[in-house]
């Protein structure tokens, strides 16, 4: 796989959560910029434009899946806000630490794979489980559910 191609969305990262499927896509838009800018004498002031876009939207985010998952009840809030903080830790770092074009894409690359394409698939998905299992019991609870009915004595 190449170094400077685009991080491309796939359906099978859709969370069936709107909001957040919007904003990893947004996300993805926002890194795939990067592979679209071509040396030239603005070529700093972009890169720091499309970086300090993607960090603060990755912040807007996190916050966001977080505020969704204890709307839920989420069980494991606390550790997926522990990724969440590692994920803005690895951002600050690529961001503040000058490097070349061809540097930075190729770190961007690898923390948009960690960040996008493998927190959805791997931790963002047990959201999209946990939410699906909390709705077929409550399903259940509702088919099963006799307390309404009165006995004939």
């Amino acid at each position: 796989m190449s170094s400077n191609k685009k991080i491309a969305w796939s359906d099978s990262y859709s969370l069936g959560i709107n909001v957040i499927d919007i904003q990893h896509k947004k996300l993805f838009d926002l890194v795939n910029r990067l592979y679209d800018l071509k040396e030239n004498k603005n070529i700093l002031e972009e890169l720091r434009i499309i970086l300090y876009e993607f960090s603060d939207y990755t912040r807007i985010h996190l916050k966001d899946e977080e505020a969704y998952m204890a709307s839920i009840d989420y069980p494991d809030l606390e550790e997926h806000k522990k990724i969440h903080k590692s994920i803005i830790q690895q951002l600050s770092k690529i961001i503040h630490k000058p490097a070349s074009l061809s540097i930075i894409q190729t770190k961007m690359r690898v923390v948009a794979k960690r960040i996008l394409v493998d927190h959805i698939t791997q931790e963002d998905i047990k959201i999209k489980r946990f939410e699906e299992a909390s709705k077929k019991e409550s399903v259940d609870e509702e088919i099963f559910d006799i307390s309404d009915i009165e006995l004939d004595n």
